[in-house]
């Protein structure tokens, strides 16, 4: 209800607009609210009477109403006034006395008259009457107010039934169906509730002004901006509540009020009624099912180069009875996903695969360490009711590389070298590539997936350089380079001059490939082995 004491509102004198004393006029006005008013049975009447233009400016002015009835209109019928508790007669007498009217002073010069239940029989014309106080008459002294009641024809209802239980996390939809009958222009506002156990008032959820205007209520903003909950008008007189995901704090009682406004003619709008649906009971039962969400990223440490394989379990009840969208992230990049129906969808960021919850980056980078997460939700028809989501933390190391060269000192310019880099680990000798006298590279003992990270070259002087990109564990050992030196003789065949062998041991420090140089008997001056190991 619009609160009257606090509203502001045009007045009106029995005899008009009058000019201030400066004008030679009467000094004393007296204003009521401007009518007609029209008001609805059993509900509260306020009127509001001022007077201004006495002597004394801040005496106490003393005030009384009267009313003469549309069968009547030339009887005056005193009903309260503020200074004589005997002055209403018979018909109002008893509901003075009950309190049921009063007349209250709002300042030394203004008072609010109120009925608290207006009865058929109220209709009519009031009269304000400001007691003179001084010793002559000068101006006007009354002022009368016209009311209407009228009857009460809002009508508002709900099917739901008295009786309604949820599970967490399910959509609500309920229907209020409201309108009115009042032959004078009324807008309608609606709004639903909800009264909680614990709380001593009900407070609104959402609802809709006269002017058509949506408002979330208070612990409800952040779900109204989300979308979750809605207040659809649909024709003429439903209104349509949706709350997509219910909490547990939805738990209580739940029901649509709808009020009716008219506008006075001070051109404020007035609430003259306002009428409740049956409650309903809701119960919000707490989902059990309890959607639990686990990652797995393995390895969580690697190295450059490596595959990282990140797995997502889903924990529920009914599992099969239920449908899940899968969401792989890195700090808030998407990754791949999974759709309710199956369909996956791959990120333009990463080259991966993801088949059955698992998402896979083949040939890892240090720019695909970082934090990885797995959102999991829970589909319902076309909305979501559920969502989890856990996260795993992954660091990729960058490779070493392996950089092994040999240089031949002041090589005959007739000779061809023949190269074969072998390594040894442990009591095993195994040959890993060789580039024969015409520059032919073949590799042994290497498995094809592992080729592509070994190479030798050849370079000015001459060298030959073993480069092993992404080094690995795998990789330690002693590393033995020979070489043969081949000369062409006079007719053109190739008498194999000498075999020379240098080695190089790797070993591991803290789980880093260090290179140790081991040197090697019988060497020749003319050939020189150094090793370059670049983390």
């Amino acid at each position: 209800m619009t609160d009257p004491l606090s509203c502001s509102t045009q007045l009106t004198s029995a005899s008009g607009v009058l000019s201030g004393p400066h004008s030679g006029e009467a000094r004393v006005l007296t204003e009521a609210q401007a009518g007609p008013l029209y008001r609805v049975v059993g509900y509260p009447l306020f009127i509001s009477c001022n007077v201004s233009g006495f002597a004394n400016a801040d005496a106490k002015q003393e005030f009384e109403y009267r009313i003469t009835k549309p069968a009547n209109p030339n009887i005056e019928i005193n009903i309260i006034s503020t200074t004589d508790q005997t002055f209403g007669y018979a018909m109002y007498s008893q509901r003075v006395r009950k309190k049921e009217i009063t007349l209250t002073n709002m300042s030394s010069t203004s008072v609010i008259f109120k009925i608290d239940s207006l009865q058929k029989s109220d209709e009519g014309e009031f009269d304000c009457t400001a007691i003179n106080s001084e010793d002559r008459f000068d101006g006007t002294y009354s002022a009368k107010t016209t009311v209407k009641v009228i009857d009460n024809s809002l009508s508002v209802s709900s099917p739901a039934s008295a009786s309604l239980s949820y599970n967490e996390g399910d959509a609500l939809t309920l229907t209020c169906q409201a309108s009115s009958n009042t032959v004078q222009h009324t807008h309608l506002s609606l709004a639903w509730y909800l009264h909680k156990d614990s709380e001593d008032e009900a407070q609104p959820i959402i609802s809709v002004n006269r002017d058509f205007t949506l408002s979330p209520g208070r612990g409800f903003e952040e779900r109204y901006q989300a979308g979750l909950i809605r207040l659809d008008k649909i024709g003429e007189a439903t209104y349509k509540l949706k709350m997509a995901q219910l909490e547990l704090s939805d738990q209580g009682r739940i029901y649509c009020q709808a009020q009716e406004w008219i506008q006075d003619p001070d051109r404020s709008w007035y609430s003259i009624v306002q009428k409740a649906a049956e409650k309903s009971t809701l119960t919000v039962v707490p989902d059990t099912s309890s959607l639990v969400v686990r990652i797995l990223a393995q390895p969580t440490t690697l190295q450059e180069g490596q595959e990282l394989s990140l797995s997502c379990t889903i924990d529920a009840q009914n599992l099969r009875e239920k449908f899940f969208s899968v969401a792989w992230l890195k700090e808030s990049v998407e990754l791949a996903r999974i759709g309710p129906s199956g369909i996956v969808s791959v990120g333009p960021e990463y080259s991966v695969r993801a088949k059955e919850g698992e998402l896979r980056l083949d040939e890892v980078t240090p720019s695909d360490s970082g934090v990885y997460q797995c959102t999991v939700s829970e589909w319902k028809i076309n909305s979501k009711t559920n969502s989890q989501s856990q996260t795993a933390a992954v660091t990729v190391t960058p490779a070493g590389k392996i950089c092994l060269r040999l240089s031949i000192l002041n090589p005959s310019a007739s000779s061809r070298y023949a190269v074969t880099w072998h390594l040894q680990q442990k009591a095993e000798n195994k040959t890993i590539i060789s580039s024969n006298r015409d520059a032919l590279i073949t590799f042994e003992h290497v498995e094809p997936s592992q080729r592509q990270r070994i190479n030798m070259k050849r370079s000015e002087g001459p060298s030959f350089e073993l480069n092993i990109g992404q080094a690995q564990m795998s990789d330690r050992g002693t590393y033995i380079c020979e070489v043969v030196e081949w000369l062409q003789d006079p007719r053109g065949d190739w008498i194999q001059l000498s075999t020379v062998s240098k080695s190089t041991t790797l070993t591991v420090i803290d789980k880093v490939l260090k290179p140790t140089i081991k040197k090697a008997v019988g060497l020749t001056p003319s050939q020189q082995m150094t090793s370059c190991f670049i983390n």
